[in-house]
């Protein structure tokens, strides 16, 4: 008889409307050289951020419940997601969450969420997630207690905006999550 053991891994994952406010850079472009802890990335479009066109980024380790979904090799294109270490270069967020791997011109990782169709609709999501909510509170608190969205924009303008692209419309709803999201209010006007 041997002793089944189930240790119950499970990766912590982060809601994409956090990994995109804790964002220092999200950029689209490609590796151009992989060496044993870092690799360099040659952006070639900012969706967040600046930097210079290249940057350094270091390998996050894999693990049994957050493997990499290929290897990494010179020339891959990836959407990345980055916070800026204190050594200067960039670490992906949440691991797997800021790295996401693109090939002819749409996404291979089956994890993601489906409204993610592709990457021209992924970062115009994102940019118009960035120009409606500022998020507010500790985003390296571990269960994200008091965190708030407030946003720019009225329910009526969001919905519309939910309507134009999926990738928005899947992060907005996300961001419904935490406890509270001021929303700017119409002006009233009483004639």
């Amino acid at each position: 008889m041997f002793p089944t053991l189930n240790y119950g891994f499970k990766k912590h994952e982060l809601p994409y409307s956090i990994v995109i406010a804790k964002a220092n850079l999200i950029v689209d472009g490609t590796i151009s050289k992989v060496s044993k802890n870092e690799y360099e990335f040659t952006i070639s479009q900012f969706v967040k951020g600046k930097s210079g066109s290249k940057i350094k980024v270091s390998i996050w380790k894999e693990w049994i419940c957050d493997p990499r979904i290929k290897e990494l090799k010179t020339g891959q294109r990836l959407i990345l997601f980055l916070e800026k270490t204190p050594y200067g270069n960039f670490s992906p967020i949440n691991d797997s969450s800021g790295e996401i791997y693109v090939e002819n011109d749409s996404f291979i990782n089956i994890f993601l969420p489906k409204e993610f169709t592709n990457p021209k609709v992924l970062k115009e999501g994102i940019s118009m997630f960035l120009q409606t909510y500022k998020v507010y509170g500790d985003l390296n608190d571990r269960f994200l207690q008091n965190i708030y969205f407030q946003s720019s924009k009225s329910i009526f303008e969001i919905y519309k905006m939910k309507e134009d692209n999926t990738a928005f419309k899947f992060l907005a709803g996300n961001s419904a999550l935490y406890p509270e999201v001021k929303y700017n209010l119409i002006p009233q006007f009483i004639n």
